[in-house]
This record gives structure tokens, C-alpha cells and sequence, in this order.
């Protein structure tokens, strides 16, 4: 099953045991427990320490381990050892194989498929931890209970709804800090309103020969002008067509961010953009406004460009409601990051073989080939049956919601 993907698998597993060969004291390596993770990753009953040292001592693992088995306690203490990093090159891997796969299709340059393929959506989330570690955050939850929590920062590619990058945060922290410091180059990044300021504004330009250039583009969800909220000065409106008022645009303007936290920065000098798009949520009307600086895009793009944003919320909910990462088995960032790692590789195998996004379908169907209750021969028209009926149903709630909207108008 894979076949390419399992061979080129095996060859960075040589060289993660190559560069382990220092540390001739020790016994348990990372191809080990890399390869135990991933086989466990698509069994959700797997997520435990106890359950980890059980599931390694079965037929389906000990085919590929060096060890008798994995003890829970030397896999604790792997754990601070551990350099999830050097699971890097696999991750390039597994997306080089991506970025071919989705070279295929062409669209025209501004059209949503084509501005699709570089947004990414970033937004952090935050999972149960023991009190005994030292990096939790306090806080309450909704029924005011103590508890401490541990924050990841995920940046989620919208388009095939798998993670592009994943960052344990330091106490104290900011979200904004995490997005201001992980910009790349031609992205386009999707933000909720906690990433609000002008430090991650700032993070998408450079300066080139003393002018300000973008480097990568950017929309953010931001309070109306009020407040703590900056207004949009100098703004020229601009006229809207009718496919801009189908999806729900009420206002598109260029400005600038004008005030002393903007002299600070390099936005002072760069014009921005803002679209306000009004939608009805359970029968009270609102108003959603974005702040971006793609300037030559239909004010329509922008306002369904920033609906994709809402993919990494769905991750979240596979990843801790179906994939049953609710919880760390680690007390160390090393092995929490490396749990998390293996789950990317494994969300990236999914995408890359079945071609179709992370979701409990196709994992649970995946589940069944791993662990020998079908092949994968079988499953296949059944996730491709299911993919169409979520599509039919996707077309047919979009078709409600157009028709609804037309109605009210």
C-alpha cells in the first residue's frame, strides 16, 4: 500500500539511524519510535505510554523494530532526548511529493484555485496537560474548573487540510508573536482576530532599496474601528459589482493605518485594504471586517478566501475529536513536538495516497487497511463514494444558502 512513499520512508529511516550511531550507549533509536508512532497513529486507541509499550510488542510493529519492545519508562526518558527536527527532512519530503501532485492542475492567476494553493490558515489550540509541567498554562475552563493547558501554534495548508508547521509556544507568549515570526515568502495567511496587530502586519513586508515591499499577503479579521481597533485613514471606496454583493460584501476601501503604534512600523507607509462582508448568523445579521493587502483581487475573493480559515478549525476538531489527540503523553516539548510531528507525516501519507483531505472517513477507513481488518483495494470505492456524497452535500448547502440570500435581498 504506497509503495513509493513506504520505500522513500525507509530511506530516511537509514539515515536517522546513521546519524544515531554517536550514542553507542543507548538502545532505542528514533527510527524506532518514529516508525512505532506512525503505526499507532492510525489506531486512535493507541495514545498512551502503557498502550504504546503494548501495541510495539505485536506482530504488525516487531516487523520493523530493532528492540523487543518499547518500555514506557526508557520512552519517557527518550523523550528529552529527543530532536523532533530531524524528522524534518521527511516532512519536505512527503510535501515535495505534494507540490507535484498538485502541479497538474492549472488555474488562471488571481482566481480562488490558484490564491487556494498558497493560503494558510494559523491559529494555535490548546491541550489538557498534568500541572506538574512547568511550560503549562493556568487558566479555567468553561465550568471554572482549574486547569492547565499546554498551547500549540499550527499553521494548516487550507487547500489539502494539512499542517505546514507546528510550534509548541513558551510561557507567556503571544499567538501574534508565533504568526510575526513564521512568515514565508509568497504565502497567503488567514487570521483570526487574535492576530490583530501591527507586529504581524509588519512581519509581511521588507524593505527593498528604502521601499517597503510585500513579501508575503495577508487577511486578518479586525474589530470595527473603534476603540483598540485602528481606523482605516485616507480610504477611497470602491465600486462593487454584483458578484461582490452575492457574497455578502457591504464595503471595500483602500487606506492606510494611521496613529503612533503605526509610526513603529513599516505599515505606516503601505496601503491597505478593507472589506466589510455582512452575513446573517442565526437569523441576527453581522458584519465581518478584514484588513488585507491584496489590492488587485475581487473584494468577492477576499471575503471567500477568508471562509477557507476555517479549515484549521476543522483540523482541530479531526485531530482531537477523530484522531483522539486530545491529550500529551509527553512532559517534554521534545516529546510533544515529536508525537505531533509523526501526526503530520501521517495526515500528509493520508492526503498523498487517498488524494483526499484528513478526515474521520478516510481515517477510520485507513485505520482498517493498518490494522488488517481490509485491504486497501476495498476501501477505495468507498471513500470515493463518501467524497462524493460530502461534495453533493457541500454544492447542495452552498445552493441554500445562495438561494436564502437572494430571497432576503
Amino acid at each position: 500500500m504506497g509503495g513509493k512513499y513506504v520505500r522513500m520512508l525507509e530511506r530516511q529511516l537509514g539515515e536517522l539511524r546513521r546519524r544515531d550511531d554517536a550514542h553507542g550507549n543507548r538502545r532505542l533509536f528514533l527510527d524506532d519510535v518514529f516508525v512505532t508512532y506512525l503505526l499507532a497513529f492510525f489506531n486512535p486507541s493507541i495514545r498512551s505510554l502503557r498502550t504504546i509499550e503494548d501495541f510495539s510488542q505485536t506482530r504488525q510493529v516487531q516487523r520493523y523494530l530493532s528492540v523487543p519492545k518499547l518500555c514506557r519508562t526508557t520512552l519517557s526518558d527518550f523523550h528529552r532526548l529527543a530532536d523532533p527536527e530531524r524528522l524534518q527532512p521527511i516532512l519536505d519530503a512527503l510535501r515535495q511529493q505534494l507540490a507535484r501532485k498538485q502541479a497538474s492542475g492549472r488555474h488562471p492567476p488571481g482566481s480562488l484555485p490558484d490564491l487556494l494553493r498558497r493560503a494558510v490558515a494559523v491559529d494555535g489550540t490548546f491541550l489538557e496537560a498534568a500541572a506538574e509541567i512547568t511550560w503549562a498554562v493556568q487558566g479555567h475552563n468553561h465550568t471554572k474548573r482549574e486547569c492547565w493547558n499546554v498551547r500549540l501554534d499550527f499553521q494548516v495548508a487550507v487547500e489539502h487540510q494539512t499542517p505546514e508547521l507546528i510550534v509548541v509556544s513558551e510561557p507567556g507568549e503571544s499567538e501574534s508573536a508565533f504568526a510575526a515570526a513564521n512568515v514565508r515568502d509568497g504565502r497567503i495567511y488567514l487570521y483570526d482576530r487574535g492576530f490583530s496587530g501591527f507586529e504581524v502586519i509588519n512581519a509581511h513586508y521588507r524593505v527593498d532599496q528604502e521601499a517597503i515591499v510585500p513579501r508575503a499577503d495577508f487577511i486578518i479579521r479586525y474589530k470595527p474601528a473603534g476603540g483598540n481597533a485602528p481606523s482605516l485613514a485616507e480610504a477611497e471606496e470602491r465600486p462593487l459589482r454584483e458578484k461582490d454583493i452575492a457574497a455578502g460584501v457591504i464595503s471595500d476601501r483602500v487606506g492606510r493605518f494611521v496613529s503612533s503604534k503605526a509610526c513603529r512600523h513599516k505599515i505606516m507607509n503601505v496601503p491597505l485594504r478593507e472589506v466589510l462582508v455582512q452575513y446573517e448568523d442565526h437569523g441576527e445579521t453581522k458584519i465581518v471586517r478584514l484588513i488585507t493587502n491584496l489590492l488587485d483581487v475581487p473584494a468577492e475573493i477576499i471575503a471567500r478566501l477568508y471562509q477557507y480559515r476555517w479549515q484549521i478549525e476543522l483540523f482541530f476538531r479531526w485531530l482531537k475529536c477523530f484522531a483522539d489527540f486530545d491529550h500529551l503523553i509527553s512532559y517534554s516539548r521534545e516529546g510533544v513536538l515529536l508525537h505531533f510531528y509523526t501526526a503530520v507525516i501521517g495526515a500528509l501519507l493520508m492526503y498523498l495516497h487517498s488524494g483526499c483531505r484528513p478526515s474521520k472517513y478516510t481515517f477510520v477507513l485507513l485505520g482498517q487497511v493498518a490494522c488488517g481488518a481490509a485491504t486497501w483495494d476495498e476501501i477505495l470505492p468507498i471513500l470515493q463514494e463518501r467524497e462524493r456524497q460530502r461534495d453533493q452535500e457541500r454544492r447542495a448547502a452552498a445552493a441554500r444558502r445562495a438561494k436564502k440570500k437572494s430571497q432576503s435581498l
